[in-house]
């Protein structure tokens, strides 16, 4: 099996199209932390980017059209169908451990290993992939870069930005960074789905993350019934103060969600009106949508610039060349970038809005 031949494909779309609206909440209040996002990007350019990079290289094949080519083509197709601004490296990872994970900061890769690929059949470790592009399309970069260095460096970060007081927030700090990035992988399972166009190849991954046989037959993995397991753990999870304690707990050091919840999420979502209305092409409307009111009217008064920048906290916009809200004083660093004419989301490298025709250079 491979990617279907008439695979759609989604030019100018926005995560913000698909993006799970957990992720989109939890990640407005990381936005609102000040000079830490600034601080791990830096350290990330500067070290982190070109260690990982450098280790890839030496340790691991690349692959490339005289590389594993079969495999190159469809990861370009994948990018290709999520409109990704610039192709990840893809690297193969010779290790048992069943893993795959993107990183990078400016230059992105995506790695793979050997366990995984076992253990998955072709499509479900295309839709992994495509989870892991996902990762890079939803902007998910710089905050998955924040959790593996608090977690390793956290309180002498914080200890650097507010001296003596570190030890008091580093805990709550990492937990909602862990907070969000289990709200993340909702988003890019529903990315895994967008660039494979198959409901059953990302779910049967989920399943086999969750349990499954090396010796097993692919048929014995029965999918309804992770996802009827997943309605009885629904029905554990009620407003009870006892079950609230239990779950907190069990989530409290976890990097993602359940994974049968994610299953169950995705056969969902396979059949909502959103997931139908992005393969129908009507993808544009619903990123649009989510703008709020007042920035849709004020961007569609037109601004001086190509481009303009949405405020994460308030929403204002302002010209491109803002650094900072003038209303809130927010850093514009991360701003959702739109077009200064319409107010349509674009995306980085676009030259030309695609909704209204004006030049987004110049």
């Amino acid at each position: 099996m491979a990617l279907a031949a008439d695979l759609r494909t989604f030019p100018g779309l926005s995560y913000r199209a698909f993006q799970h609206p957990l992720d989109r909440e939890a990640r407005k209040a990381l936005e609102a932390i000040p000079l830490v996002p600034r601080l791990v990007r830096k350290w990330s350019e500067l070290v982190t980017e070109r260690f990982l990079h450098m280790n890839h290289i030496a340790n691991n094949l690349r692959v490339s059209e005289t590389q594993y080519p079969s495999l190159y083509r469809q990861f370009v197709r994948m990018a290709e169908v999520l409109d990704m601004p610039k192709l990840p490296a893809l690297y193969i990872e010779t290790s048992p451990t069943i893993n795959a994970y993107a990183m990078g900061m400016e230059d992105y890769f995506v790695v793979v290993t050997t366990g995984l690929m076992e253990l998955l059949t072709e499509d479900e470790t295309l839709a992994i992939i495509g989870h892991e592009l996902g990762h890079i399309k939803c902007e998910h970069m710089l905050y998955r870069n924040m959790v593996v260095l608090m977690f390793k460096y956290g309180a002498g970060i914080l200890d650097a930005l507010i001296p003596g007081i570190a030890q008091f927030m580093v805990v709550g700090f990492k937990l909602a960074l862990l907070e969000w990035n289990r709200k993340a992988e909702f988003s890019s399972d529903r990315a895994g789905l967008l660039a494979t166009q198959k409901p059953e190849a990302i779910a049967g991954a989920l399943s086999k993350l969750a349990g499954s046989l090396r010796y097993a037959q692919d048929e014995e993995l029965n999918i309804q019934a992770v996802y009827e397991q997943a309605e009885d753990f629904e029905e554990w999870d009620d407003d009870s103060l006892f079950n609230k304690i239990i779950k907190l707990n069990m989530l409290l050091e976890r990097t993602h969600p359940f994974t049968v919840i994610r299953v169950k999420e995705i056969l969902d979502w396979a059949e909502s009106d959103q997931y139908k209305s992005i393969l129908s092409g009507d993808y544009r409307a619903l990123a649009e949508g989510l703008l709020a009111p007042e920035v849709q009217t004020s961007a569609q008064g037109g601004l001086p610039t190509p481009t303009g920048l949405v405020c994460p906290k308030c929403r204002t916009v302002w010209p491109s060349n803002m650094g900072f809200c003038g209303k809130c004083g927010t850093s514009l660093r991360q701003a959702l970038v739109i077009c200064g004419g319409c107010g349509d989301p674009v995306q980085p490298g676009e030259q030309v809005c695609n909704r209204c025709g004006r030049p987004l250079v110049g």
